[in-house]
């Protein structure tokens, strides 16, 4: 006899995982999108990112190998102002989002089809009575979708530039800025012969914020890109009641269930060890709230320093002073560092060893 139908609200990271996993428990799995087809509800997809990972960690977690979607950081550094440090790039790794079939998107999306997952494009939902009861909702940081959990939100701003790979130099290359012009930061990734950059703020970004970004590329970098769009994005309000696993019968997901790392925005791992978590409810809720409670232990605090964090008028001179005397400020970045779900580690540490100035 045939488990009941699941419907998964959401094709992303976490949406993926989780509908596999329900898959191989034998229940039957709708998954519903509002992007027209997969990885384009983003438009800055296809775009590289990076995450401290165990990709080999994470795989057997979730049940699914994703070991090929990630790709090794070999060189990592970082620009403060017009300071330039080489950083261990040990823990790091690249991986693609979006509809590229060289994506960890395509790569989960296809396991679950080949595993009997029906998939509804183009169908976005806008308010909660439109979710069934009992279903799994993974729909990230999209505005309805928060507005129809009735989750607090805040806007975010940015800019983004993606060109095919033209510095083989900068192969597998991870570099990060900090800058005047936004209070979080700017990175570039560099994987599958694409060149991406993606500059934040969880405020408002203005014009000549994003022309002193381009400036402080070229300045620092030699990097030139020669288009670049805006971005907006929304992002859940980070407070003391984020962390949420439920809404009346249905399962939250991925980020709107508050497993995405307060300090550095890292998402990725988060999500894929949300998905499991997800599907376990069904079949161990147990385990599934223990899991939970165990992956975001470090949430409350590292939610509370880094907010502080961000609003001292000094921030980039400590950040200045953080790079340059790691030893003085380590205690500080110890205690910001441990908060991406399900990551065993300290990524802030771990970047720093054997950081040197260039």
């Amino acid at each position: 006899m045939s488990k009941e139908k699941i419907t998964v609200v959401g094709a992303g990271l976490a949406g993926l995982v989780a509908a596999i996993n329900l898959l191989r428990e034998g229940f039957e799995v709708d998954v519903w999108d509002g992007a027209k087809k997969l990885g384009q509800l983003e438009a800055f997809h296809p775009s590289i990112h990076a995450t401290p990972i165990d990709p080999h960690r994470v795989s057997a977690y979730v049940g699914v190998d994703v070991c090929g979607c990630f790709t090794k950081v070999e060189t990592f550094r970082i620009v403060v102002k017009n300071s330039r440090y080489a950083l261990n790039p040990q823990s790091y790794h690249l991986v693609e989002r979006g509809g590229r079939k060289t994506s960890i998107d395509t790569h989960l999306y296809n396991t679950a089809r080949e595993m009997g997952a029906r998939f509804h494009f183009d169908h976005y939902i806008r308010d909660l009575k439109d979710v069934p009861e009992r279903a799994v909702v993974a729909t990230g940081f999209n505005k309805e979708g928060m507005e129809a959990l009735g989750i607090a939100y805040e806007e975010g701003t940015g800019a983004y530039a993606r060109k095919k790979l033209d510095d083989p130099a900068l192969n597998h290359a991870l570099i990060g800025w900090a800058g005047e012009y936004t209070p979080d930061y700017g990175y570039l990734s560099v994987a599958n012969g694409l060149m991406f950059f993606l500059v934040f703020t969880r405020h408002a970004m203005t014009d000549r914020d994003v022309d002193a970004c381009k400036r402080h590329l070229e300045e620092t970098e030699g990097l030139v890109f020669d288009s670049w769009d805006t971005h907006k994005g929304y992002i859940p309000l980070l407070d003391r009641n984020s962390l949420r696993l439920f809404k009346g019968t249905r399962v939250l997901t991925g980020t709107i269930s508050g497993m995405i790392d307060p300090a550095g925005m890292f998402g990725i791992h988060g999500a894929l060890m949300a998905g499991k978590i997800a599907a376990l409810v069904f079949t161990d809720t147990e385990k599934a709230l223990d899991d939970f409670r165990t992956f975001t232990r470090n949430y409350q605090r590292v939610r509370v320093l880094s907010g502080a964090m961000r609003k001292i008028p000094m921030r980039l001179a400590l950040t200045q002073l953080m790079f340059r005397f790691p030893q003085v400020m380590s205690p500080v970045l110890r205690l910001l560092d441990d908060g991406i779900p399900g990551y065993e580690g300290h990524w802030g540490m771990e970047m720093m060893k054997g950081r040197k100035r260039l």
